[in-house]
């Protein structure tokens, strides 16, 4: 069972807290924040948890509490450092840890700009450890599933794919860092990059894209819709991320995807989410392991670090691809132009 430590205890520390206390296969043995009452277990304020009694006292008994990332990282238990800062931190985190010869789990998106995110692959191409950005819808189970059935033509070639990803404004960050573009990068870059990377994923990186978008509260693009080219005949890409709903608004992803045989279509707003609408007719409902994301991306590190495998499902150069396309986006939006995509 190897030993984790998280570096920053927010929403995603705390998701990821959870999946490594309960997985048999690692174990939290170290936590670090400047926060001091997370550090006594108090974590109350993470994101919709102020009213979660459970939040306001976790058991933190046999962990050792870092304020300090490099006396973290000096701590021979600590064999993988999970790096769940702030975006704009990511870089800092994960050059410290990769050089201090740990194994590092990070966070998506890979970093804020492309310069950190080219230096974080650099050094991990060199480094003792292994080194994985956590893009979790590719292991979103009905994701998984569909990517599968793409690849392998299931249903003839895609036609179309629409993508769509909303929600409130996420107000709840550690002192709102979230709503500050150059911390977070807006809904772009923080929300709207899980549907860039799948994309990305299922199709390859596009040749150029065409975006508008309008920024909010965070000062960057917190609503954008894109079109995605490929230079294939009658094929269209399209996605759209927004964070600009009102207090209350639900939270939704979901996608349909047009093939020559089928309409596949996902949302997680339905109890069904995910369904195969022949063309011949009728609807079905594809089989898929339950769980989510989180769990699934984290198992399947766990795995390769305990095999001696270099992750291969998402690589430190496909994360940095996904923020390349994302910067593209972002330049479409504010020019007013189809902007050329290079890695």
């Amino acid at each position: 069972m190897m030993g984790v430590g998280i570096v920053g205890v927010g929403f995603m520390g705390k998701m990821h807290f959870g999946v490594h206390q309960k997985s048999g296969k690692s174990k939290v043995v170290a936590i670090c924040d400047i926060d001091e009452a997370k550090l006594r277990g108090d974590w109350s304020a993470i994101g919709g948890n102020i009213n979660d009694p459970s939040a306001r006292a976790v058991n933190l008994d046999g962990i050792k509490k870092y304020p300090n990332l490099d006396d973290m990282l000096a701590d021979p238990d600590v064999e993988i450092v999970d790096v769940t800062l702030p975006t704009y931190l990511h870089s800092w985190g994960v050059l410290k840890a990769l050089k201090a010869g740990k194994h590092v789990m990070c966070e998506k998106p890979i970093a804020l700009t492309l310069e950190d995110a080219a230096e974080m692959v650099k050094t991990a191409a060199s480094a003792k450890g292994k080194f994985m950005v956590a893009h979790c819808i590719r292991w979103w189970p009905e994701y998984a599933l569909v990517r599968d059935l793409i690849k392998k033509q299931a249903y003839g070639r895609v036609y179309s794919a629409v993508f769509r990803r909303i929600s409130a404004t996420p107000t709840w960050g550690w002192k709102n860092w979230l709503q500050d573009h150059t911390k977070s990068g807006g809904a772009l870059i923080d929300l709207h990059v899980h549907d860039i990377d799948y994309i990305n994923y299922l199709f390859g990186m596009p040749e150029a894209v065409t975006s508008s978008g309008i920024t909010k509260t965070s000062g960057g693009m917190d609503h954008i819709i894109t079109s995605y080219h490929y230079d294939v005949e009658n094929f269209m890409v399209v996605a759209e991320g927004n964070w600009v709903g009102h207090p209350g608004t639900p939270f939704e992803m979901m996608f349909q995807i047009t093939c020559e045989s089928a309409t596949i279509q996902y949302s997680s707003a339905r109890e069904k989410s995910l369904a195969i609408y022949p063309k011949t007719g009728g609807v079905e409902y594809p089989a898929f392991t339950p769980g989510d994301g989180y769990t699934n991306e984290i198992h399947y590190f766990l795995d390769c670090l305990a095999s001696g495998r270099t992750p291969t499902v998402v690589t430190p150069s496909e994360a940095r691809e996904a923020l390349a396309i994302g910067m593209a986006e972002i330049k479409s939006a504010t020019t007013g132009k189809t902007v050329a995509v290079t890695k």
